[in-house]
């Protein structure tokens, strides 16, 4: 049996026969309203309250409390989690170096006991760095750190689509290989596949996983992601 860190994000476990495995590195590409930061959000939240998993939540984005107004409008209350320890929310600059990231993370996990952790987006470590050996040297270094702490990580990239809906070429530019160094890869469309829906989620890798690998249709509703199946 494979253990699994369950995401609660009803449907999501289902196709993939109980959610993430277990202290794995995941990877989350979608483009702008695809729904990336409601998975994460949804993710940490049923983790700390239904599962008794504290996490933590990397934004290296400029407004962390835009993020928990988001998490408000589908009832999270996340400032609550935040004081209580048990979803920390953390800002870091853009700046930061992986090395820096790395040791802070270890202080981090350590501290608040985290099972779940998700870096928002991941693709921005690799903005100050050219080198394209070294960019695959650092986020290796990261994705293993994340295992060696036994949490189970998102991370999320970003990717534009085009008018059909399809994939742009050459969407994943310097962060190509956490395609292959994460242990799933779930792609978020923000216009749908199946034309059923707005919106679809497919699944393009999970090891270790007999997972569903055709689209599936996705809504946001009031009280966050909702696969259609």
């Amino acid at each position: 049996m494979i253990e699994r860190c369950t995401t609660g994000i009803s449907g999501f476990d289902i196709i993939t026969q109980g959610g993430f495995v277990k202290n794995s590195s995941n990877l989350l590409v979608g483009g702008a309203g695809s729904g990336k930061t409601t998975f994460m959000l949804q993710f940490l939240w049923n983790g700390a309250v239904t599962f008794n998993e504290p996490g933590i939540y990397c934004s290296f984005e400029p407004d962390i409390v835009e993020t928990l107004y988001d998490g408000m409008s589908f009832g999270w209350d996340f400032a609550k989690l935040n004081e209580q320890d048990r979803v920390k929310f953390l800002r870091f600059s853009p700046r930061t170096s992986v090395n820096e990231l790395k040791n802070e993370l270890t202080k981090l996990i350590s501290k608040y006991q985290a099972k779940r952790i998700c870096l928002d987006p991941a693709s921005i470590l690799a903005l100050n760095e050219n080198d394209v050996g070294k960019i695959r040297e650092n986020l290796f270094d990261l994705v293993s750190l994340m295992k060696r702490l036994k949490v189970t990580s998102i991370l999320s990239s970003e990717f534009m689509e085009d008018e059909e809906g399809s994939v742009e070429t050459g969407i994943w530019s310097k962060t190509d290989i956490l395609k292959f160094l994460c242990d799933s890869v779930t792609i978020l469309y923000e216009r749908g596949l199946n034309k059923e829906s707005d919106r679809a989620l497919k699944i393009m890798k999970m090891r270790r996983t007999n997972h569903v690998r055709n689209p599936i249709d996705m809504e946001l509703t009031s009280t966050g992601i909702n696969l259609v199946s």
